[in-house]
């Protein structure tokens, strides 16, 4: 797995306290994301589509929508985590 599994490097504090708080907030992200594409599923599965009223039918497709974005941002983090990960270990003394 990527090296969000790893102990944040204490090289840099501040840095160090950083990474620690945006893999938190990944790790939020994705779970987020994965839940909404639960209750997306739900939805577009258990409400046939000739009997969803127009603003169900908004719903559905707004969740399916919001779990991408929620995905895309949670590999965002990811990436900015392996950066912060880098440059924290590039500052140890």
């Amino acid at each position: 797995m990527a090296s969000s599994d790893t102990e944040a490097p204490r090289g840099s504090a501040p840095l160090a306290d950083a990474l620690d708080k945006n893999r938190q907030v990944a790790e939020e992200v994705k779970e987020a994301a994965e839940e909404l594409a639960v209750a997306h599923a739900v939805l577009d599965t258990e409400i046939p589509e000739d009997a969803r009223p127009q603003e169900v039918a908004r719903a559905v497709a707004q969740t399916s929508e919001l779990e991408k974005r929620l995905s895309e941002s949670g590999k965002v983090l990811d990436e900015v985590n392996e950066t912060l990960e880098r440059e924290a270990r590039a500052a140890k003394p």
